[in-house]
């Protein structure tokens, strides 16, 4: 048994979610993947996946012996790589998820930047405004925005994501601009999310933070949708700036309450921890912080 063959398997079979799409992106037949994973969980004692006849699930011993062999094959590729090419050589797949909006709004534009000074790193994005595990994904770098509290993983920030409350001109005229946090639970607020029974917001302005118990019309876990809806006049909204700043410059949306301002968020990078992050993902890191910084 090759054990970095079988790594490599293992590590395939669970970012592609089966045996079969590992074994198309391994090129090599189904069964011999199966084969793979079966000799490395009998040459180290212990059951790595638990298997459906749907899916396929890491156990925990599982979860963590993949973080290791992603580390391993990850080290493994540099070095053959650097030895092929030259330290300066940056090549290799690099998967990333991100948020539908920010991944149009943003990836969609810096991508082909960063193209341009790797040429030899190949991008699989996927966008989702689900949130993604990354180990089970296998995501090399995962973006969020919003205040990181997962301790298991690595996170970078890579900039600040001020968020502003916005609505359209004919709403603001139709149902007058509030003032405070208190006005909000008299508009139609368009939420973030599923909760049908309501949002609650907390809003500071520097001195005092105050909470509101908001509703409206529309709850989506996308912030374009969110936001225009909000310019065809249904309600107020608090996103992110960079998902409102050309409607607001060409005067579709208002930002309102300016002086109250919710908790900070930021877009962060996160990947699974590492003694050694890879070098193409360093690289991508390194250049979505100095663009977004920009």
């Amino acid at each position: 048994m090759d054990r970095i063959d079988c790594m490599r398997a293992f590590v395939a079979t669970v970012g592609h979610n089966g045996f079969a799409a590992a074994a198309r992106a391994l090129d090599v037949p189904r069964s011999k993947v199966s084969k793979q994973i079966g000799a490395l969980e009998e040459a180290i004692g212990v059951q790595l996946l638990q298997r459906t006849t749907r899916s396929l699930h890491l156990t925990e011993a599982g979860a963590e012996y993949y973080d290791a062999c992603r580390e391993v094959i990850a080290s493994l590729d540099e070095a053959e790589q650097r030895a092929r090419n030259g330290v300066g050589e940056i090549r290799g797949v690099l998967r990333v998820n991100a948020p539908m909006s920010f991944g149009l709004r943003q990836l969609g534009r810096l991508i082909p930047l960063f193209h341009q000074q790797h040429p030899l790193v190949e991008v699989q994005l996927v966008l989702s405004d689900q949130q993604v595990d990354p180990v089970r994904g296998g995501f090399d770098v995962t973006i969020r925005i919003a205040s990181l509290t997962d301790s298991t993983m690595v996170a970078r920030e890579l900039a600040p994501a001020p968020r502003v409350l916005v609505a359209s001109p004919g709403y603001l005229e139709r149902a007058g601009t509030p003032l405070e946090p208190t006005d909000l639970a008299q508009h139609q607020c368009l939420n973030y999310g599923y909760l049908q029974s309501g949002v609650s917001l907390a809003l500071s302005n520097g001195k005092e933070t105050r909470r509101v118990h908001v509703n409206g019309p529309l709850h989506a876990n996308n912030g374009d949708v969110l936001a225009q809806a909000a310019e065809a006049g249904m309600g107020i909204a608090l996103l992110p700036l960079f998902i409102v700043e050309d409607a607001v410059a060409a005067g579709r949306l208002v930002p309102v309450m300016c002086q109250w301002q919710a908790p900070p968020i930021s877009i962060n990078a996160v990947y699974p921890s590492a003694r050694r992050v890879p070098q193409k993902t360093r690289a991508f890191l390194d250049f979505l912080a100095q663009a977004l910084s920009a």
